[in-house]
């Protein structure tokens, strides 16, 4: 049973990393799985990674944002028997019980706590590396968690036609996404850029849109023109997002 109680809560946003874990804490991962990481939520819950255990930390950070496949595991290991798992995040009690799980439909993830101010709750950056071995508009997907309030859910935004939906950033050959710093006090907002072939002929578009924390919601304002942008240009300036 995990004891992480009151006491680790009083320490705030802490993570900790599998290597660091007691055994005792990896004895709580499912079968086949290892505890990539856990990240105190701050409520007394704790937010956990778990990745295959044939991934080591080592083989997670040689992979990152260029593709995994069951080729890469070492001869050694049984993985032509067993299927590559895909990672999964969950959150669970101080007293051991999962609250809440998520398949994530691809081997690698990792989890942050969001360098966001302002916002009334807790916020966490999740990050699935979908990296496709060929491609450039493929890789890393980040969405924001709000595990005290929607457990793990991600959160959502309003878009210009009033409609909701999951607020997720790429890191692709063609995307990126940065936070921008705001006034004092107010959250920051996060801009995005990519850029995408026109939907006629060979020009290509640019998609500048950004993020901004309105009267407790997420809103999405954006613009395009023509342009090419991809991973060797410069992140454009604050003033290109609407």
């Amino acid at each position: 049973m995990r004891k992480t109680g009151a006491g680790l809560g009083a320490l705030g946003f802490t993570l900790l990393w599998a290597g660091g874990l007691a055994a005792a804490s990896q004895e709580d991962a499912p079968h086949g799985y290892r505890i990539a990481q856990e990240l105190l939520v701050g409520d007394g819950t704790v937010l956990e990674v778990l990745e295959d255990r044939r991934i080591t930390a080592q083989l997670h950070a040689q992979s990152w944002g260029s593709g995994l496949d069951e080729e890469t595991f070492d001869e050694s290991t049984d993985s032509e028997h067993q299927p590559q798992l895909e990672a999964r995040v969950r959150l669970v009690s101080d007293f051991g019980e999962v609250l809440a799980e998520q398949a994530l439909g691809y081997p690698l993830a990792k989890v942050e706590k969001a360098p966001l101010s302002g916002l009334p709750y807790p916020a966490f950056f999740l990050t699935v590396d979908q990296t496709a071995p060929l491609g450039t508009y493929s890789g890393p997907a980040t969405q924001i968690l709000l595990p005290t309030q929607s457990r793990l859910e991600p959160v959502r935004y309003r878009a210009e036609d009033g409609k909701q939906h999951p607020l997720v950033m790429a890191q692709t050959g063609k995307a990126a996404w940065q936070i921008l710093p705001s006034a004092s006090g107010a959250t920051e907002s996060i801009a995005q850029v990519s850029s995408a072939p026109a939907s006629e002929g060979d020009d290509f578009v640019i998609t500048y849109r950004i993020y901004r924390w309105v009267d407790g919601q997420w809103i999405a304002s954006s613009r395009q023109q023509p342009g090419y942008w991809d991973m060797e240009s410069e992140f454009p300036a604050p003033s290109a997002f609407p």
